[in-house]
């Protein structure tokens, strides 16, 4: 299991790429089928999420599930 640490910074990539590319939270939700309050919770650390977010997100931003998940 992922622990809160980890959550927390597999979160904040996930933000900084949703900024960087320029998505509102309620956009970039849409666009990976979620709701924004889980978003929120992803970005926030506080949720953990499916292998099939996980690849909703990594492929919308056009990178890997490994750079979302260990920064690399």
């Amino acid at each position: 299991m992922v622990n809160f640490i980890e959550n927390k910074a597999i979160g904040e990539r996930i933000a900084y790429l949703r900024v960087k590319n320029h998505y509102t939270r309620e956009a970039f939700a849409e666009i990976i089928g979620i709701s924004t309050k889980f978003l929120y919770e992803i970005e926030t650390g506080k949720k953990g999420f499916s292998a099939n977010t996980l690849y909703k997100i990594a492929t919308s931003f056009g990178v890997s599930c490994d750079y979302i998940i260990t920064g690399k």
